[in-house]
């Protein structure tokens, strides 16, 4: 299974949400869509930030990235051309062109709790990366995610999550890395980590002063982020 958060620039005065829509319009066509491209599930979330409001699609999938949205991108479904017309004018992509040379999204962590077998509400965030921090944050994610997993274990636990995965994207924004995470209430868990003087917590707040700049602060909830689609809404059912 491939999982992959990928963070898209809002165009100003426009709507996120008109994406979405698109896939809601032709549930049949989505499904088709996506089967083909070996996609099972497909989350997107707006959040506002300094740089502009982002997007941000998480998918999990039998391809890699590249490979799954190039299925979309080269289909002659009328749900996919009507997607890619909807995210050439809402985020200024043209998805049925090759993309800019790059790196793909890179999973740096990721991490499940195998004892809880439904899935749960989702929420994802994207955040900049200091310049040349790059291997900082993939020597954190190592030490945080695989080296103390227990104790990241123990600290998702504490406050209800039970997913999570970081990905390090390459966009022409710069090195963005955008997290994707479960929980029985997502926005209550962030704030529960937010307020968490855990030692594990303590830590892993203190290493990405090291990965982030110094105005993003994970002592402090998230801002309003919005849940714009979910596939299950769709997949699911059929």
């Amino acid at each position: 299974m491939y999982k992959a958060a990928v963070p898209f620039p809002v165009l100003p005065g426009k709507d996120a949400s008109q994406v979405a829509a698109v896939l809601r319009a032709d549930p049949a066509g989505y499904a088709e869509s996506r089967r083909r491209a070996g996609v099972h599930l497909e989350r997107a979330y707006e959040m506002p930030t300094p740089m502009g409001t982002f997007l941000i699609a998480y998918l999990e999938s039998d391809r890699p990235y590249a490979e799954a949205t190039a299925e979309a991108a080269r289909s002659e479904l009328a749900v996919d051309r009507a997607f890619a017309a909807a995210v050439k004018e809402v985020h200024g992509i043209d998805i049925t062109q090759p993309p800019p040379p790059g790196p793909p999204p890179e999973v740096l962590g990721d991490w499940v709790d195998e004892t809880v077998t439904t899935r749960k509400r989702g929420i994802a965030f994207c955040v900049p990366v200091l310049a040349g921090a790059e291997e900082t944050g993939r020597a954190f994610a190592r030490e945080a995610y695989t080296n103390r997993r227990d104790e990241f274990a123990a600290s998702r636990r504490a406050i209800g999550a039970c997913r999570e995965v970081a990905v390090l994207n390459t966009t022409p924004s710069g090195q963005l890395i955008a997290v994707y995470g479960e929980a029985d209430d997502p926005v209550e868990a962030n704030r529960l980590f937010a307020q968490s003087t855990s030692p594990y917590d303590v830590w892993f707040k203190e290493q990405l002063t090291r990965i982030f700049p110094p105005d993003v602060d994970f002592n402090v909830p998230l801002p309003p982020i919005t849940e714009i689609f979910d596939s299950q809404e769709i997949l699911v059912a059929r």
